[in-house]
């Protein structure tokens, strides 16, 4: 029963390897912009290819073609899922170390004791297959925050590694034209299946997984100036408030105001106000270290986030972020024009201060900069309270 139903095992691994390499083509017209989908399409397709000439065609063309050309098709197959992982992850393919493994099998058929003994060559075979799952999974592992859905593709990509051994005992069903290890057969092209089906679609759902962070991305990021917009000022400012919290160390708020901002607009046009807000940021950004936040919080207004900061290293950075706006000369369309900023500080000691009442406090400073004068830095006068202090401080007072 299992020899009369071989041939249609085979054409169904043929046909859903070839299914799956069409679809994920097809996925890579709806996203261009994403490579990787192409280069594992084509694997899938030439694997489909590379079967047919392995297994379905061995009794109806030349044991060169069957043999020699078709394994190293099938490793070219191996070489472009990796070569479409390194895509992904935007590094450089190279063609060279993608069509190695075809490479090293034609070499290695050339050599008359490997060529001779089916069992050397599965074995070369086997250990090129192996060496590329590897490579992938190690690709897909550098990127591994990006996304649950690397851990199942590593996973399977994983297993299908460790199976690819199996199939070395299955030449000799090739050369003696029936099935020596039936269950074993049956096993390996299920296990061929199981990949084609799983693989494609976690590619997809990778894919997809990255489009969806982009475009989340893009939701939380500030089109003119790069920075975090309001939104995600606040996402992650709340996030490095818990951390604040966590080990009870201090946190700095800087809000800044751009002076007479409609002035410039006025004066000089709206290009050289979004000169001014791009420089400004540029400038900003310069002065803060790595694990501060920084965002456009609306219009002239920005926001800084300092974790672990106490009041006077807050001033003395507010301080040099005017100083260096001031001095900046700004040109547009030839015209050189300066602009400057006022600051409000507020700092908080207790790791019970939540991000909403630093914002309130440093606003409240920054309101009181522009009121005397602008062009300088004040510090909130109050510490700011966070919500069930407010709470309790009012129904005291009432």
């Amino acid at each position: 029963m299992l020899v009369l139903n071989l041939p249609t095992l085979l054409a169904v691994t043929v046909f859903i390897s070839g299914l799956a390499g069409c679809l994920l083509l097809l996925s890579w017209l709806q996203h261009r912009r994403i490579f990787a989908l192409a280069l594992w399409g084509s694997a899938f397709i030439i694997a489909a290819i590379a079967t047919v000439l392995i297994v379905v065609a061995r009794d109806t063309v030349p044991d060169f073609w069957s043999i020699v050309i078709g394994n190293a098709i099938l490793a070219a197959a191996y070489g472009l899922i990796w070569s479409g992982a390194r895509n992904f992850e935007g590094k450089r393919v190279s063609i060279v170390l993608t069509l190695a493994g075809a490479l090293i099998w034609l070499a290695a058929c050339s050599i008359g004791p490997i060529y001779a003994r089916p069992e050397a060559r599965a074995t070369v075979m086997a250990a090129i297959a192996i060496a590329y799952a590897l490579l992938t999974v190690r690709e897909i592992w550098r990127g591994r925050g990006d996304g649950l859905w690397r851990w199942p593709i590593m996973l399977l990509l994983l297993v299908h590694a460790a199976a690819v051994p199996i199939r070395i005992p299955l030449v000799g069903s090739l050369v003696a034209h029936y099935p020596i290890h039936p269950k074993l057969l049956t096993f390996a092209l299920f296990e061929a299946l199981f990949l084609c089906i799983c693989a494609a679609y976690l590619f997809v759902s990778l894919v997809k997984d990255r489009i969806a962070a982009r475009h989340q991305n893009v939701s939380l990021i500030d089109p003119l100036t790069g920075v975090a917009n309001r939104r995600g000022f606040l996402q992650a400012g709340e996030r490095l408030m818990i951390r604040a919290r966590f080990s009870n160390r201090p946190a700095a708020l800087l809000t800044f105001d751009l002076d007479r901002f409609k002035s410039i607009n006025d004066k000089f046009g709206h290009p050289a106000g979004d000169t001014a807000l791009v420089t400004f940021c540029q400038l900003a950004i310069l002065q803060l270290r790595p694990t501060d936040l920084f965002g456009r919080m609306g219009g002239e207004e920005f926001a800084s986030l300092l974790p672990d900061t106490t009041r006077q290293d807050a001033l003395q950075l507010a301080e040099r972020i005017r100083a260096s706006f001031e001095a900046t000369c700004h040109r547009v369309a030839g015209q050189p024009f300066t602009a400057t900023v006022s600051v409000g500080v507020a700092t908080s000691d207790d790791a019970s201060f939540d991000l909403s009442a630093l914002l309130v406090a440093a606003d409240q400073a920054l309101y009181r900069a522009k009121a005397l004068g602008r062009n300088r830095i004040e510090l909130s006068t109050r510490s700011p309270q966070s919500p069930s202090a407010r709470q309790a401080s009012g129904q005291a007072a009432a």
